[in-house]
Order: structure tokens, then C-alpha cells, then sequence
């Protein structure tokens, strides 16, 4: 059965904020609200790095570190369990959804989701234009919205907008059940984590750091399961994942670390979330 997934390499990430502009203008996001972010370790403000200048008696540990950061459409959502109306729910291929006619606008996915991916429309939503953005129809006031892996696209037979339209080849989607696909080649192969993995919700976005992969190279927005050819996905890299498992994984370091402590990036609350 098939059970989409998103690998990000942070190693290729480069703050550009593509993903998050994509995935609003695609998704029809209304203003003072995102779904997808680019945060830094910093601080909650755009490129914000961590540590001290090395002049006037800083450490000079000056770093900058990217952490793009959405629904993780978690196997073991608690989102799901705590909505009353079964206005949240996961569908068959793994992606959490929300039922908007259902949605009663009571927050508790809000408050049990430990990444802070959802929003809500507290007024009623302004677009820029007016009439909108992308393929996605406008949410009303009241209710909660969130990433959906942009299922509509997924339906089509394409990538998701994010992934398409990062310029670093930094994110790669497909079905985590397949050990065939590049992304569970990729989870295989290098060291990734998993946000927040203690909380037991097993996130289904995998983040790769400490060794950069050769990234995705879009020569379409096809999804992987759509191409004649799965070629063009590895194409001139030779130290993308092989079918043979060439690599133990004890050796590549391709176990999931959880993030530890205040390596947790920063989640901006609601309120200082959306900066449009």
C-alpha cells in the first residue's frame, strides 16, 4: 500500500524560502498564515543565526542553520485522535487531511500537534489577489488548515509544489513503502532524523544532515510512480542509493537520530507565525 513520505536534505537547503512561497501561492494560503516555513535555529525571524560574532566578545560560534518545517503527516498522528467531529483524518495513502465542512473550529489538533504546523483562520481570509492563488479552494473563517503534501497534486500524478520548486534539489517525495523509491533509498543510505521523535507520532518527513545527498534533480513534476524512467531521479550521481543496499546502514550512519534538547528548532507561535 502505498504511504507517501518526504525526504529534506538540510545539508542542501538554502534558507531560499522557495518552498514556503510555493506552497502558498499553490495552496492558495490567505494572508498572515503559512503552511510550509523556512526557520532557523536562531531565533524565530527569517535567517537569524545562532551563536556569537567573534569580535566585542562573542564565542565566535556564529552558524546558520536551516530547518523548513510543515505538517509531518505523523503514522501515529495525535491530531487525528483528539478531533471530536473526525474532521481530521488519514487517508490511504498516508496523508493527513482535513475535512473543512466537518471542522467545528475548536483547536484541539492545534494544541495536541507538537510541531505547530496548523493555522487558523481566526478572521475572515484575505488573498492577494482576491480572487486567489493555485488549484486549492479558499478555507473558510473558522476552521483549521494545514499542509496536505499537496494532495491534489498527488492525485494528478504530480510532485508536490514545494518539491518541484525548490531550487536546490533539497526535497525529495514518494511512498516510504516501497523500497525501491528514492526516498526510502535516501532514508536508507544516510543519516536522517525524524523531528520530535520521542513523542512516539512517527513523522513521515525525514531530514537528512551531516552528509549532503545528491538531491533530486527535477527534470519533472511527475511523481516518481508516474515516470517510464526513474533514471532522470539519480542521473550523474553516482553515490545516489543503489538497489544492492550497498551500504550498511550501521556504517553510513543511516539510523534515526531524534533531535535532542534545544536542537529542536524554533516553532514560532500562531500569533508570530505569518509573515506575508
Amino acid at each position: 500500500m502505498t504511504n507517501y513520505g518526504l525526504v529534506i536534505d538540510q545539508e542542501r537547503c538554502i534558507g531560499c524560502q522557495a518552498c514556503a512561497v510555493s506552497c502558498k501561492q499553490e495552496n492558495n494560503v490567505p494572508m498572515g498564515q503559512f503552511w510550509n516555513r523556512v526557520l532557523t535555529e536562531g531565533g524565530d525571524k527569517i535567517d537569524t543565526p545562532s551563536g556569537g560574532y567573534p569580535d566585542d566578545g562573542g564565542s565566535g560560534s556564529l552558524d546558520m542553520q536551516y530547518q523548513p518545517t510543515a505538517c509531518q503527516h505523523c503514522e501515529n498522528a495525535p491530531c487525528v485522535k483528539v478531533c471530536p467531529v473526525n474532521a481530521t483524518y488519514t487517508r490511504e495513502d498516508g496523508i493527513v487531511e482535513i475535512d473543512y465542512d466537518k471542522c467545528i473550529g475548536c483547536r484541539y489538533c492545534m494544541a495536541a500537534c507538537p510541531y505547530n504546523a496548523r493555522v487558523f483562520n481566526w478572521d475572515d481570509p484575505e488573498h492577494m489577489p482576491e480572487e486567489g492563488t493555485g488549484d486549492v479552494a479558499a478555507r473558510p473563517q473558522g476552521v483549521v488548515e494545514k499542509c496536505t503534501f499537496c494532495s491534489h497534486r498527488v492525485d494528478e500524478g504530480l510532485d508536490p509544489a514545494c518539491v518541484v520548486n525548490c531550487p536546490a534539489d533539497a526535497r525529495i517525495f514518494g511512498d516510504l513503502d516501497d523500497e525501491g523509491s528514492t526516498v526510502s533509498k535516501y532514508i536508507n543510505e544516510y543519516e536522517t532524523n525524524q523531528l520530535l521523535e520521542d513523542r512516539g507520532t512517527d513523522p513521515k518527513t525525514h531530514y537528512i544532515s551531516g552528509e549532503m545527498s545528491p538531491g533530486r534533480p527535477q527534470t519533472s513534476d511527475k511523481l516518481e510512480s508516474e515516470l517510464d524512467d526513474v533514471s532522470p531521479w539519480s542521473d550523474g550521481a553516482e553515490d545516489v542509493p543503489s538497489d544492492d543496499g550497498g551500504s550498511d546502514s550501521s556504517e553510513s550512519g543511516g539510523s534515526h537520530h531524534s533531535i535532542e534538547g534545544d536542537a529542536v528548532p524554533h516553532v514560532p507561535a500562531v500569533g508570530s507565525g505569518g509573515d506575508d
